[in-house]
Formats: structure tokens, C-alpha cells, sequence
């Protein structure tokens, strides 16, 4: 089961980097947040389900840029779109920890990116993502990062069954 939910993590977290070149670049949409605002791109973007699920994508792929485009974007989130946004970051965790915690400085929250971006996950999915995360939350060398990523390590922690 451990090399199943490993494998199945692996293409969860895979899938999205190759998506996100099928769609409009990072800097495309910071131009267009830049000339039309970030409300009216985000709520274009959630009314053509291709696209946002593109930017999402994107922004699942960790790239610098990209989560700049999830950083412009949150503050006319919500509902729905809010969601996506925090666990298309949150699922960067296992990749780029400390890039996802310094995110913390620019509007997240550590209640919005420290937590199991699943809804309905397959068996073992959020248990190989909690494993995954875990490993890189113990990896954040930077000092200033540390206690954001202690307090991050217990959010992750699924409850005990």
C-alpha cells in the first residue's frame, strides 16, 4: 500500500506541472491582473472551468511566478475559488516548503496552505501527501521559517483513526 500512495501522490503532484503549459502563462496573467484587476480576471478565469483549472494548475507546479499569480489572486477569492487557489498551493508544500511558507508574508494564512488539499481523496492519497509533506516541513533550513513550519507539521497531521 505504502509504494501505491506514493506512486499515486507522485502523479497527483506531476499532472499539474505538464497541465500548466497548456494554458496561459504565469506572466500572462499578472499582465492581465495588472490592466484589468484581480477581480475581473479571477472571476473570467472561475466562468471558463479550462482555464482556471489551467492557472491552477500552474500554480501547482510551484514555479516562483506562478504563485505569484495564486498571491495576486487571493484577495478577490472566495468560496470556491478561494478553496482552489489554497489547495492548488497547498499541494507545493511537499515540493517547495519553504516557498509555500514564505507565502505567509504575502496574505496566506498557515490555516490556508497547512492543510490536506483533498476533498475525497483516493485510499492513501492523503496519507502518502501527509508523509511527503512531513519529510519537507522537516527540511525548511531557513530560520525565519522554522516556526511556520512546526506550527504547518501539525496542521498537515491527519487525525489519528
Amino acid at each position: 500500500m505504502k509504494r501505491t500512495s506514493v506512486v499515486l501522490l507522485a502523479l497527483a503532484l506531476a499532472v499539474p506541472a505538464a497541465a500548466a503549459t497548456q494554458g496561459p502563462s504565469a506572466q500572462a496573467v499578472l499582465k492581465r491582473i495588472a490592466s484589468e484587476g484581480g477581480h475581473k480576471v479571477l472571476w473570467d478565469l472561475w466562468d471558463q472551468e479550462e482555464k482556471f483549472d489551467q492557472v491552477m494548475a500552474g500554480i501547482e507546479s510551484g514555479e516562483p511566478t506562478w504563485l505569484k499569480v495564486a498571491v495576486a489572486l487571493k484577495p478577490f477569492a472566495d468560496g470556491g475559488p478561494s478553496l482552489s487557489i489554497k489547495y492548488s498551493v497547498a499541494r507545493v508544500l511537499p515540493k517547495a516548503p519553504e516557498r509555500v511558507l514564505a507565502l505567509t508574508r504575502q496574505g496566506f494564512e498557515v490555516d490556508d496552505i497547512c492543510t490536506s488539499p483533498f476533498l475525497e481523496p483516493d485510499p492513501g492519497v492523503a496519507e502518502a501527501y501527509e508523509r511527503e509533506t512531513l519529510k519537507a516541513l522537516a527540511k525548511v533550513n531557513d530560520p525565519s521559517l522554522a516556526p511556520i513550519a512546526a506550527e504547518c507539521a501539525k496542521q498537515v497531521r491527519l487525525p489519528p483513526m
